[in-house]
């Protein structure tokens, strides 16, 4: 049977015992269905060739998740005798992570925050490693730029300080944009709550929309979805977290590949096998970005106006991590800037939350 079918039958078979509700309290509080959905665990769906199928639930196309697009492209799954399939489930992490929860997939790529938001409220979810650093991009209107009368290669302490009294579309509250962005601000000073207007917008679209429409005075958003505002508004690049702008959070992961953990406990082998595709993925975006560019462009990103990503494309490149790992400094971050606070951590520990192979 071919692979993609095999899967599609177990998926079947495995149906009966995943929960259907998308509700996030309920997902959480169902842990006691664990151990019934590890039957259907990915290892137990493996065809009579040797191939492993594994579903993977997943934001819209950016540059945030391009080491995913690049296996995807590639077919690097193939190589260690992997099946994966992308699941776009829209722009929230959450929605992938419920997906993981219930069932209805055996991994999510997601927003730090949001899987540790999810396991300080006790769902059973471990972190197997990051894909994508900083790639978060604020772009501001032209006629902006002309009232704040600073050039947008000023250094970047005069830069932020001139966003006082704008109004910044961005992510939806919660989400690893809105919460990196709000650090960032306080780090130069500024109370995102008092000297900036912060509006978060769930749909991508809607935010470069607003900014063309007069909104929005500036978004603050993912590398690949931002740089359309360019195109329809003559938006000019602000800060560049790819790019290195702020140099304290420039290495902060802003995309964790997310596991139910009886589920990771009985697929360690597909979770490693998954893990070095995702390595080899990392390595291609460093080291053969000429050839990549042009592919992911036609595939994931036709309508793009092209010098608009070859910009975007050559700023992306120092926004990605070396190797698929979550160290201790990125888990710090991510639960010292949670809106419920560190002590909202109390009863949760790294080493238990974290993947043995992507400590580091």
């Amino acid at each position: 049977m071919h692979p993609r079918r095999a899967r599609h039958a177990a998926a079947g078979t495995c149906g009966a015992t995943r929960a259907g509700s998308r509700a996030w309290r309920i997902a959480v509080a169902a842990v006691a269905l664990t151990l019934t959905l590890s039957a259907c665990g990915s290892e137990k769906r493996t065809t009579a060739e040797g191939v492993t199928p594994v579903d993977i639930k997943m934001s819209v196309a950016t540059f945030t998740n391009a080491t995913a697009l690049v296996m995807e492209a590639r077919d690097l799954d193939a190589a260690h005798d992997l099946d994966v399939e992308l699941d776009q489930a829209g722009a929230s992490s959450t929605l992938s992570i419920e997906a993981v929860l219930s069932g209805d997939a055996d991994l999510a790529l997601a927003g730090p925050p949001s899987a540790l938001a999810a396991i300080r409220q006790g769902a059973p979810l471990t972190i197997l490693g990051s894909i994508a650093n900083n790639q978060q991009v604020m772009v501001v209107r032209p006629d902006v730029v002309d009232r704040l009368g600073i050039t947008p290669d000023a250094p970047v302490a005069e830069r932020m300080e001139a966003l006082r009294g704008l109004t910044i579309g961005t992510n939806p509250s919660g989400s690893t944009y809105q919460i990196l962005l709000r650090n960032e601000l306080g780090r130069f000073g500024l109370n995102p709550d008092v000297d900036v207007r912060m509006v978060g917008i769930q749909d991508p679209n809607a935010l470069v929309t607003g900014l063309a429409q007069g909104q929005f005075d500036a978004i603050a958003t993912a590398s690949g979805i931002v740089e359309q505002a360019i195109i329809n508004s003559g938006a000019v690049v602000w800060i560049s977290g790819p790019r290195g702008d702020i140099e304290a959070t420039a290495d902060v992961p802003v995309l964790a590949i997310v596991g139910r953990t009886d589920w990771v406990n009985e697929n360690t082998e597909t979770v490693d096998k998954f893990r070095d595709v995702m390595a080899e993925s990392l390595n291609a975006l460093e080291t053969d970005r000429d050839t990549l560019g042009p592919i992911l462009k036609a595939e994931y990103f036709p309508a793009l106006d092209q010098g608009v990503w070859d910009l975007a494309w050559e700023e992306s490149a120092g926004g990605y991590p070396d190797a698929p790992t979550f160290p201790r400094s990125s888990y710090d971050f991510w639960v010292e800037n949670d809106p419920e606070g560190v002590a909202a951590y109390d009863d949760v520990n790294y080493e238990d939350v974290t993947y043995g192979a992507a400590q580091d």
